[in-house]
């Protein structure tokens, strides 16, 4: 167990995840939100819980990992932390985490449960790190089972893991659901990988969001922030950082010019800049353009600050992979019931032949056909 001085008041905890230190579209973004929200933590929270993705890599750069040890350096609070899937290793194998944990600026914990105490108040944590989505489920129950006991009675207990959670990514019989965590002997579930901040379970399972965007999502929209929870009151609040804005639109054309396209891209980054500063923005087209031009025309479309996703024409490309499908299929059909139809006629009979064979080569000529009969009526001899 490990006890820590305060300044009197009530237990609280700082919960931040999916920090992402090492990405490369927004390297400087994830290092400034990042510390930001473990600074802020810090003046408010009695400890702070990292919930897995620290790195965006496996083997980040030395650079990086330097980067988040002076971050690290610098809070006094302490941190308990797991990996999360862009850390995961196979075993044995030390990951990230792992490595910055050894150098004193973390405890790491996986598969275990650390005790802290605050002034007489006592909380749990146990912690499991990122596994294998169709392992998750069971894996928790394990060391929900193998944990618990060690726990004493009068302490607040808090389960960390870092997994997809069927009813919010997608529905998945394989994943973890919310289901599943309900019934589980802890106060406070606290879930990474989820890069927006949800609230499940009456405020039971918290999921603090990533502090920076990766995947330019629609779901990524939002603001950026870490949880303080209170252990005492069991609430929390979700405390916003200073973060760059995330928008996902959408915009759809009918047989659309090329004028056209460029003129509401333009206005619609126009607008969003205008109002906002230095946003990220992400603008999926969509549609079909006007006969004689083709998505491709477009590529040359640039703006900074700006990605954009051309699924123009996708729609009429779709149409047409599945028509060839279909027709694919038709043919498949009719040449099942013409190879059925024959062995129908000759069952019981006599042959000296395949039935499948021989519709193979009628299909391919007659003469091939009759060569194969020739062929098996003189096997048949010898």
């Amino acid at each position: 167990m490990r006890a820590f001085a305060r300044d009197g008041g009530q237990m609280k905890i700082g919960i931040v995840a999916d920090t992402h230190f090492g990405y490369s579209r927004f390297e400087e973004d994830a290092f400034m939100q990042a510390e930001a929200a473990l600074r802020d933590a810090e003046q408010k929270a009695d400890a702070i819980i990292l919930a897995g993705d620290v790195f965006d890599s496996k083997i980040p750069r030395l650079e990086t990992i330097k980067r988040a040890a002076d971050i690290f350096s610098k809070i006094e609070k302490p941190i308990f932390v797991i990996h999360g899937n862009h850390e995961r290793r196979s075993k044995g194998m030390t990951n990230a985490v792992q490595l910055l944990s050894s150098l004193g600026k973390m405890r790491y914990l996986h598969a275990q449960t650390e005790v802290i105490e605050i002034q007489g108040e006592k909380a749990s944590i146990t912690c499991m790190g990122s596994v294998p989505e169709d392992l998750a489920s069971s894996g928790i129950r394990k060391v929900a089972e193998s944990e618990i006991n060690k726990i004493p009675k009068d302490a607040f207990k808090i389960l960390v893991i870092h997994q997809s959670l069927s009813d919010i990514i997608r529905p998945n019989d394989e994943e973890l659901c919310i289901d599943a965590l309900e019934s589980l002997p802890f106060d406070l579930i606290i879930n990474g990988h989820i890069h927006k901040y949800q609230s499940e379970l009456g405020g039971r399972l918290l999921i603090p969001g990533s502090t920076v965007i990766t995947q330019l999502r629609s779901d990524e929209q939002g603001e950026r922030g870490y949880i303080l929870y209170n252990t005492k009151t069991r609430t929390h609040e979700f405390v916003k950082i200073p973060a760059r804005q995330f928008f996902y639109m959408e915009l759809r054309f009918d047989n659309a010019g090329m004028d056209e396209v460029k003129e509401r891209i333009a206005k619609t980054v126009e607008d969003l800049q205008s109002k906002n500063e230095n946003p990220v923005i992400k603008i999926r087209i969509s549609g079909t353009l006007r006969e004689g031009l083709a998505s491709g025309d477009l590529s040359f479309l640039h703006y900074d600050g700006v990605y954009l996703q051309n699924d123009i024409n996708m729609e009429s490309i779709r149409e047409k992979i599945m028509k060839i499908r279909e027709s694919r299929e038709e043919k498949l059909s009719i040449r099942e019931a013409a190879l059925r139809q024959l062995g129908e006629k000759l069952r019981g009979k006599v042959r000296l032949f395949n039935p499948t064979e021989l519709f193979e080569k009628l299909v391919e000529s007659p003469d091939s056909a009759e060569q194969y009969l020739k062929k098996e009526k003189r096997e048949s001899k010898a």
